[in-house]
């Protein structure tokens, strides 16, 4: 399993892709502005993620029944919600 390289990460117009040496992949969507940035949603893939295992899971034309990027998250306990307070906890840390 190949971890994450945070060099090979790409970002432009509120899409970020992966470089894999051999194509360039969708990894996720930020146009609009959330408690989850782009750096903490790539702190957490680099951190708990494999490249394999992430693009195995995320869905596209190729998986067409795989899952939203923050859904793999919320799936794995990685990102929750407080009940209470509503608000996001990522990694054990709470999101303003």
């Amino acid at each position: 399993m190949t971890a994450f390289d945070k060099t090979n990460f790409e970002y432009h117009g509120g899409y970020l892709y992966y470089n894999t040496g051999a194509e360039r992949k969708f990894v996720a969507r930020f146009k609009h502005h959330g408690p989850v940035t782009k750096a903490k949603f790539v702190k957490a893939l680099i951190k708990h993620y494999s490249v394999e295992g992430y693009f195995a899971r995320l869905g596209g034309p190729t998986n067409v029944y795989g899952e939203a990027p923050l859904q793999i998250l919320m799936n794995d306990a990685i990102l929750l919600r407080d009940i209470n307070t509503r608000k996001f906890i990522l990694d054990g840390t709470p999101l303003k």
